[in-house]
């Protein structure tokens, strides 16, 4: 039953994960474009979040790149079918301890369903107040 109800509640597409409702550090984050980004992650709001990023957006995740719409389906908003029937796969901060380079880096502490918890990072690279480059990857 439980399947049924998620497959049908996606098909309305109204999102299957929580929305992260508050997040410590998020209102002092400097950079208009990376708050809007973030503020995006935290609501579950893809739209949002695609409206930031250039068209032609590149992601690193730990080093490797990978084409940003899939990894942030995948790893952000949990729109891919195996991880939306799991209701699993969202990526949110659970906090922002800090920010530097201008506001374009930003550091804290991570959760997902597919990866657990950890302390990441997020260095945006902003052309033409469109974000053209996000680097991502756990603080070791």
């Amino acid at each position: 039953m439980r399947l049924i109800t998620l497959l049908f509640i996606s098909a309305l597409g109204i999102p299957v994960a929580q929305a992260q409702t508050y997040t410590e550090g998020l209102d002092k984050l400097s950079n208009p474009l990376v708050k809007t980004a973030v503020k995006a992650m935290q609501h579950n709001d893809r739209e949002a979040w695609m409206k930031v990023f250039s068209p032609r957006a590149i992601v690193s995740d730990d080093g490797k790149e990978r084409e940003f719409i899939q990894w942030s389906d995948s790893e952000i908003f949990g729109r891919l079918r195996a991880y939306i029937v799991l209701g699993k796969s969202r990526g949110y901060f659970k906090r922002i301890d800090k920010e530097e380079n201008k506001g374009t880096s930003i550091y804290g502490y991570f959760h997902t369903d597919r990866w657990g918890e950890f302390n990441t990072y997020m260095h945006f690279k902003i052309e033409n107040n469109q974000i053209i480059r996000l680097d991502v990857g756990q603080i070791k």
